[in-house]
């Protein structure tokens, strides 16, 4: 073929293409909230994040007709998390990635070793006030550190200790500069120093009563009333601990009504401390006040928006934004909370995106 063809081949794709997608209008997200009018809504979905592509200028039409480079989606995002810079980070299982979606500067980019990616299944991501990434590695048996600014490994917490086993979840206590580690294997939280890295204090065994845990999973830190919560899969319930590991109160257990759990995994705490639990065969969240008492659920089965298909981990903002990891769905949902903050940003004409 001549160049002369070549070149009429691709303006008539280009043309093509442009007139389809010209004669389409774009369909608009439906505003989903919950509880459904004419109840007071609570909880708004907002959009939705695919990976890397979400944060590109490069349109299809480049990809397609002028070669552009190819655009990575997520495939099975698990944990989730948000660091107080806005950058959305993203524990993709199946391609074994740490994804990093800078929404401020909008760039993306993944946690790397020696250039690639050092993984091989990442649970969860946390972040300090130093600069530090922390990320599961359930594969590896492994907690690895990345430097947040770079993107660039740094180290391992407890290297060469035979600590972990199935390391998951990951919350830190800022004002103690705690570490908090669950093994699902080994039925425990691990609590470590962050300015040392070393392991100060182990809470739980496995059991059902008050303080025990059957593969413990997800887990978070409520910074303003100094708890931890954690997910507790197998026994179908969430557990509150205070800061120095002593229990607090219980909540949940398997079952089908409201308040119940099926398969808790991912849970997050909002700004007037109510706790978050997704659920991934309810295919739902459930929010419950600081004493445990169940208050509303959303989300529910389904593939259109707002919809989970086995949702895994969750991660609130410092604006009450929910992310949620729809893993089925092959995508992160983002809801915000209707409360005083939302209420504060409206009345004074502020308006986020996320």
């Amino acid at each position: 073929m001549t160049n002369y063809k070549k070149h009429l081949l691709r303006a008539v794709t280009l043309l093509a293409i442009v007139a389809i997608f010209s004669g389409c209008t774009p369909v608009e997200q439906p505003k989903r909230v919950w509880p459904s009018p004419p109840d007071i809504p609570r909880i708004k979905y907002t959009t939705r994040y695919t990976g890397p592509a979400d944060l590109e200028k490069t349109s299809l039409i480049s990809d397609v007709v002028l070669g552009g480079r190819p655009v990575t989606t997520i495939v099975k995002p698990m944990g989730v998390h948000v660091d107080n810079n806005d950058k959305l980070y993203i524990a993709d299982t199946a391609l074994a990635t740490v994804f990093v979606l800078d929404r401020k500067k909008k760039k993306a980019g993944k946690l790397v070793r020696y250039g690639r990616s050092p993984f091989g299944k990442p649970m969860n991501i946390v972040t300090d006030d130093f600069g530090n990434v922390y990320v599961t590695d359930l594969a590896g048996s492994a907690l690895l550190v990345f430097d947040a600014e770079t993107g660039q490994y740094k180290r391992h917490v407890a290297e060469g200790q035979n600590i972990f086993t199935k390391p998951a979840g990951l919350a830190i206590d800022k004002k103690k500069m705690r570490l908090y580690v669950s093994d699902t294997k080994n039925h425990q939280i691990y609590v470590f120093d962050i300015k040392s890295d070393k392991l100060i204090q182990t809470i739980g065994s496995r059991g059902p009563g008050a303080g025990q845990f059957n593969f413990p999973g997800h887990i978070t830190f409520d910074q303003g009333s100094s708890r931890l919560i954690v997910s507790d899969t197998m026994n179908g319930r969430v557990q509150v601990f205070d800061s120095k590991g002593r229990f607090l109160l219980k909540f949940g257990k398997f079952g089908d009504g409201p308040g119940d759990f099926a398969r808790p995994k991912g849970i997050a705490v909002d700004s007037e401390h109510n706790i978050y639990v997704a659920d991934a065969a309810f295919n739902n969240i459930q929010i419950f006040n600081d004493e445990g008492q169940i208050l509303m659920a959303f989300g529910g089965y389904g593939s259109n928006a707002g919809a989970l298909l086995l949702p895994a981990g969750l991660s609130i903002d410092k604006d009450d934004y929910i992310y949620a990891s729809d893993s089925w769905n092959e995508r992160i949902n983002v809801y915000e909370f209707l409360g005083d903050q939302h209420k504060d940003r409206k009345s004074r004409g502020i308006i986020l995106e996320k």
